[in-house]
């Protein structure tokens, strides 16, 4: 048995909710991307007694903690977070984070689930992975059920599908009469899922020293939102099929750019009475406007924010706006990284 594990997952990006407080319509459906770049490197490894060290260290070890009660674990285990993009900026780190230490237990302590609900076939076009003789990627069923023992995917489960296979992600969203934690039905289901061009690439802008909003702020915040209007959802609906998606199948960029944008402004209407609230708000619409100035159509905001992402056709292009952005003085206020879209997920890897 295998006493130490690596894990590595990538980032979300989340483009915006379709829909949200209709009592009849699915809620929390959404658009969102994987990316390579930053994401959450940690190890685990048996241990006398439950600890964790590195950045998000307390964060991994109530993570780690939930894992060990919510499966009857008698082990101990310790984690050490190697690396993690900085929380509540857009990118999904708690999650990443929480199927990461969930995925590292797991593989280490084998626990008995049998008798939990079943986790469902995997979605049509996803084939099982083979794992190598040390190393494995997940699929979505092993995703849920990471995602249940530590309490995610609640609401969006972009995260939790990306964490399995990586790529742009369609979800439906959550019925309006599920009760989260009884099966796989409690989870928003993935309707479409795409790998795009191995050449494209996301140039990633972070605003340094602001967050957007999380916990009990969050909570709060959605309590005091209207619903989407219906007329919404649907041209969100429209774009997501008939832009998006194809234009995302058959490699056309521009196509592609052009949909980003629309897609992220409209999804952003009903929340804007909220999201002009945050101190980066104002902000982030003129990044925005710069880099459409700067002929980037793609580019959106990522959740509540400050993250901003900027798709680029290649490499060169991802460089050459790199280039303007420093000499416009942007990288002293501003963490900007280059980013490949992800194309598998995370990967769990045994050491010796």
């Amino acid at each position: 048995m295998p006493t130490v594990v690596e894990v590595r997952t990538p980032a979300r990006l989340h483009l915006g909710l379709m829909s949200f407080g209709m009592p009849t319509t699915r809620a929390f459906g959404g658009i969102g991307l994987m990316i390579d770049r930053p994401g959450v490197h940690l190890r685990v490894s048996r241990s006398l007694r439950l600890e964790s060290r590195g950045p998000e260290a307390e964060r991994a070890l109530g993570f780690a903690r939930t894992c060990v009660e919510s499966w009857g674990l008698r082990e101990a285990f310790a984690v050490e977070v190697r690396t993690a993009p900085r929380g509540h900026v857009g990118l999904g780190s708690g999650t990443q984070l929480g199927l990461a230490v969930a995925a590292g237990i797991r593989h280490l302590a084998r626990p008995q689930t049998d008798g939990a609900p079943s986790a469902g076939p995997p979605h049509p076009g996803e084939r099982p992975v083979a794992p190598s003789e040390h190393e494995w990627t997940f699929e979505s069923g092993a995703a849920l059920d990471l995602a249940r023992a530590v309490g995610r995917g609640r609401r969006s489960c972009v995260g939790v599908h990306g964490f399995a296979r990586g790529g742009l992600i369609v979800e439906a969203g959550r019925l309006p009469d599920s009760n989260p934690g009884g099966g796989p039905e409690d989870f928003s289901p993935v309707v479409a899922r795409v790998r795009l061009p191995s050449e494209w690439r996301c140039v990633l802008i972070i605003a340094r020293g602001i967050s957007g909003l999380f916990g009990d702020a969050e909570k709060q915040a959605f309590s005091r939102l209207s619903p989407v209007p219906t007329e919404i959802t649907a041209e969100l609906a429209r774009i997501a099929l008939l832009d998006l998606l194809p234009a995302a199948v058959e490699g056309r960029f521009a196509e592609f750019s052009r949909a980003v944008r629309s897609y992220g402004l409209l999804a952003g209407q009903p929340f804007a009475e909220e999201s002009r609230k945050l101190p980066h708000a104002e902000a982030t619409a003129g990044l925005i406007d710069l880099l459409g100035e700067l002929g980037i159509e793609g580019a959106a905001q990522s959740s509540w924010g400050p993250a901003v992402m900027a798709c680029c056709e290649s490499v060169a292009s991802a460089g050459t706006l790199l280039s303007v952005l420093e000499r416009l003085g942007l990288t002293a206020h501003h963490e900007i990284v280059i980013a490949r879209f992800d194309q598998q997920g995370a990967v769990l890897r045994e050491l010796e």
